[in-house]
């Protein structure tokens, strides 16, 4: 009698995947290593090509004079910069894991506070970013950008998440994103996040 042994790989949205840290891989016997493969394939997290080091939309709009707002779709996981209704700048970025309160980006009509600096650290947390802007709550809700060590060493394994939901809230960008927004959008610009 011909035993045979059947694994199941079940696919999880990306959303869930990018909440988890790196597991252990468990690897089931099996007499082919394609079929190990896709189960890896199917336990790890989403990765990007998505370089944190370049701006995300190519070269930056010239916004003097202009009056813009900034649109985030959490669905996409994108922030537009938009003038009016026409669109002039794109940015991949990463919100909130969106499964508890503690972790999920607030939706609606905000606007760019007061609150801004080039570095912040979380002891909490352990992480660290740059070009922090604030759009809720005075320092609670940022644009910034990739997480960072508390010597200014960006997480790789957070950067990669770069393009899916990742974060504990805010929206990360790009280190060159969230330097353009740190110096280019102004306090009181509309942020419409959905």
């Amino acid at each position: 009698m011909k035993r045979s042994l059947l694994i199941v790989a079940v696919l999880v949205p990306a959303s869930l995947l990018s909440a988890c840290s790196y597991h252990t891989e468990e690897h089931a016997s099996s007499n082919t290593k394609k079929t190990d493969e896709h189960i890896t394939a199917a336990r790890e997290p989403e990765k990007t090509s998505i370089d944190w080091a370049k701006p995300s939309g190519g070269e930056y709009p010239d916004i003097k004079q202009k009056h813009v707002w900034i649109d985030v779709d959490v669905k996409e996981q994108k922030a537009y910069i938009k003038e009016g209704s026409k669109t002039i700048y794109t940015m991949i970025v990463s919100s909130g894991l969106d499964q508890t309160k503690d972790d999920a980006t607030p939706k609606g009509t905000f606007h760019i506070e007061p609150e801004r600096g080039e570095w912040f650290f979380s002891e909490g947390y352990q992480e660290g970013a740059e070009y922090w802007v604030s759009w809720k709550n005075h320092g609670e809700f940022l644009f910034h950008s990739v997480p960072m060590t508390k010597d200014k060493k960006v997480i790789d394994k957070e950067a990669e998440k770069l393009g899916v939901k990742a974060s504990h809230g805010c929206i990360r960008l790009t280190i060159p994103d969230a330097k353009w927004i740190y110096e280019n959008i102004p306090e009181h610009t509309k942020v419409v996040i959905s």
